[in-house]
């Protein structure tokens, strides 16, 4: 009877274990619909299983809940500052897929027809030849070389920051030209319309990105999280990747197998460059006769730059004889980032500086004045010497040098990249540094092994 009872009491305890194990699975969150509300600046966003606080982005950017019912979250949004285009919503309530939800809203017409000149309308030409006269005075022709000449003479940065913006949007849009052309020339002689071949070989290219790329995402989003932990984040994250991030690579690597199979295509338009001075300030990794410099503008106390200085040692090994890495400092965060590029020149000064510079920027956390001085201990560095050096701002006036060097060069922001003058772009938010550095390496190797 009690065997019996004891039975009975087991198989019911099992029951419920099981019926827990179940109603504690995750179920899968669904968004079906988001409606913008311009004047109240919200956006009412519907579907399934949002969980009772839901983490809500749009673009990556978390937004604050104003109420959640049933199958509804209201969420503050400025809907009216926002630009027409396609946003990448998501909605969790935990890590795992099955928590996590995403939608792909369209606010406008992102294809408005008053972005495009009309084809009645002359296009105006964004300057003349170079031998065409700008001006006349008496006898004397100015022409528009002259006038470049001139300005470049009283504001070099100006001018070599309007020669790079035109650079980088014509590049933006010959290395789209070239895709379009190459996509289309492959469709028709596929008997297909371009849609239908991305869609049939898209898919076949796209990989899932390594945790690397979802942390480096993270990380690129600086304040933009507004002080949401990588975990909380990680669900938007892998969305955005799954949904931008992923097919763009994708559609990219198969442009570049057709450039290589398909019809030959090359681009000549030929980046802006500008001659670096070598100071004895410089400090350097690599051969002095590598064919590739770069040139890296840096701030000890960012963060930013700390990411990309980590991959440096990696970088030089990798290309071993083909990269020499030159480092310029550029304190910009604060008062603070000019006391470490004093003590990094006082540290340079005396043989140690790629020590002083991996103790300060390499350890987690933030740099401070007592991360500065244990650095120099890590470093190897007489104190006394260093301390005295520090105290009497020894190399005060070089800073100010290297600060109006990079003002010189156009460069506003750190980290920044001069690759044998020319400087690099802007680095994919989810590409790790150490994938975008040597990325751009291959690109100027291969640059100078292509002909017209």
């Amino acid at each position: 009877m009690d065997n019996g009872r004891a039975a009975m009491n087991l198989a019911v305890l099992l029951a419920l274990i099981v019926s827990l194990l179940f109603a504690q699975q995750p179920k899968q969150v669904v968004v079906t619909g988001a409606v913008p509300d311009a004047a109240g600046g919200s956006l009412t966003i519907t579907g399934e299983n949002f969980g009772f606080v839901p983490f809500v982005t749009l673009n990556l950017v978390p937004l604050t809940i104003d109420a959640v019912g049933g199958n509804r979250i209201v969420a503050v949004a400025p809907i009216k500052s926002m630009p027409a285009g396609t946003y990448v919503l998501t909605v969790s309530y935990g890590p795992s897929p099955q928590e996590t939800g995403s939608f792909q809203l369209v606010l406008g017409d992102a294809n408005d027809s008053r972005s495009q000149s009309s084809s009645d309308v002359p296009a105006p030409s964004i300057s003349g030849a170079s031998t065409d006269a700008a001006a006349r005075v008496a006898d004397r022709v100015i022409t528009v070389a002259d006038v470049d000449r001139e300005w470049q003479r009283r504001d070099p940065a100006g001018y070599l920051g309007l020669i790079r913006q035109l650079y980088d949007n014509r590049r933006r849009i010959v290395d789209v030209m070239v895709a379009d052309e190459l996509l289309a020339r492959e469709a028709a002689s596929r008997g297909l319309t371009t849609e239908a071949l991305l869609k049939e070989e898209i898919p076949k290219r796209t990989i899932t990105m390594p945790e690397s790329a979802v942390v480096s995402l993270y990380q690129s989003l600086g304040d933009l999280t507004r002080g949401a932990t990588l975990e909380q984040m990680k669900p938007a994250l892998r969305a955005w990747l799954e949904r931008i991030s992923e097919p763009e690579v994708a559609k990219m690597n198969y442009v570049e197998e057709l450039m290589k199979v398909s019809a030959r295509a090359e681009v000549f338009l030929a980046p802006p460059r500008v001659q670096v001075d070598r100071t004895p300030q410089d400090a350097t990794l690599g051969s002095d006769s590598a064919p590739v410099v770069l040139v890296a503008f840096g701030d000890l106390v960012s963060a930013s730059y700390a990411r990309f200085a980590q991959a440096f040692s990696k970088l030089t090994e990798t290309f071993d004889g083909r990269v020499r890495l030159v480092f310029k400092n550029l304190p910009l965060v604060g008062p603070g980032s000019i006391a470490a590029a004093e003590a990094a020149q006082c540290a340079n000064a005396r043989g140690r500086f790629w020590q002083y510079h991996n103790a300060v920027v390499l350890p987690p956390g933030a740099v401070d004045a007592v991360r500065l001085k244990q650095a120099a201990a890590d470093a190897g560095l007489d104190r006394a010497a260093f301390d005295a050096c520090v105290e009497r701002r020894q190399y005060q006036s070089v800073i100010k040098d290297a600060i109006d060097e990079a003002a010189r060069y156009g460069i506003k922001s750190v980290p920044s990249f001069l690759v044998n003058g020319r400087l690099a772009p802007d680095p994919p938010p989810f590409l790790p540094p150490f994938d975008f550095l040597k990325r751009v390496v291959e690109e100027e190797l291969s640059r100078q092994t292509r002909k017209p």
